[in-house]
């Protein structure tokens, strides 16, 4: 292959590679949410409480100091505040995520391969990892000192992580099954297996996914045509200073 063709190529190549990293891993669900005020306990009792799931807790929503307080608290939503977050590798499939692998233009005469439910992976926050169809699972250490599991939000996820002072999303407890290698990390951290605290709303995540799915491929395919550019432009100038010399 010539260099003129080789560059190109390779070039593309390589920004595929970052554009799909991109899809797999930025979600815009911040830029979709916008600003969101408090939520009161007086607005969500007038309303339906599942459609607070999620929202910014205000300063009644009720608070969870440990695992007791989860495991015994009759509230249908509660809030917390962290302070430590753990990654455990374990990613279950999202709640609104399509079920099935998709087989192209043969769904009529093939059976669809289910999805696993869950996913462990070596490196738990890996880029490689798929975040597009799955929640990764975090251990989150409660003000008492005991752990809980939740699913939260990433922007969150990383404020925990950056030592910052957090309330949590409004959440719920659902109460679901784990994998085998995820409740032996629980043994080692003591947490409470009962539940998990789950902060998405995923009847918004249901109405929103396709116009995600449309942000996330507009916003891949911009890198990709962006990044390849740049990489030829690279390539072509690295190219010229060895022909010269």
């Amino acid at each position: 292959m010539k260099k003129e063709k080789f560059i190109p190529f390779v070039s593309t190549v390589f920004a595929m590679a970052a554009a799909f990293l991109v899809y797999l891993n930025w979600n815009p669900e911040s830029f979709l949410h916008g600003k969101e005020s408090t939520v009161s306990m007086k607005e969500i009792e007038s309303g339906y409480q599942e459609d607070f799931i999620g929202a910014k807790a205000g300063d009644d929503i009720p608070r969870l100091l440990g695992k007791d307080d989860f495991e015994k608290n009759t509230s249908l939503i509660f809030t917390a505040e962290p302070v430590e977050i753990i990654s455990t590798g374990t990613y279950e499939l999202k709640a609104w995520a399509d079920p099935y692998y998709s087989n192209g233009g043969k769904r009529r005469t093939s059976v669809k391969k289910k999805k696993p439910l869950f996913r462990q992976y070596k490196n738990a926050d890996s880029i490689l990892n798929d975040r597009a169809d799955y929640l990764q699972i975090y251990l989150l250490k409660l003000p008492d000192g005991s752990y809980i599991l939740a699913q939260i939000p990433e922007s969150v996820v990383k404020e925990i992580r950056s030592g910052k002072s957090i309330t949590l999303p409004i959440g719920k407890k659902v109460s679901q099954g784990i994998p085998d290698t995820l409740k032996v990390l629980c043994e080692e951290y003591n947490a409470y297996t009962g539940g998990i605290y789950y902060a998405f709303n995923d009847e918004w995540q249901e109405e929103h996914k396709f116009l995600i799915l449309l942000l996330r491929i507009v916003v891949t395919m911009a890198v990709l045509f962006i990044l390849a550019i740049i990489f030829i432009y690279i390539g072509n100038k690295v190219f010229r200073v060895k022909q010269e010399s």
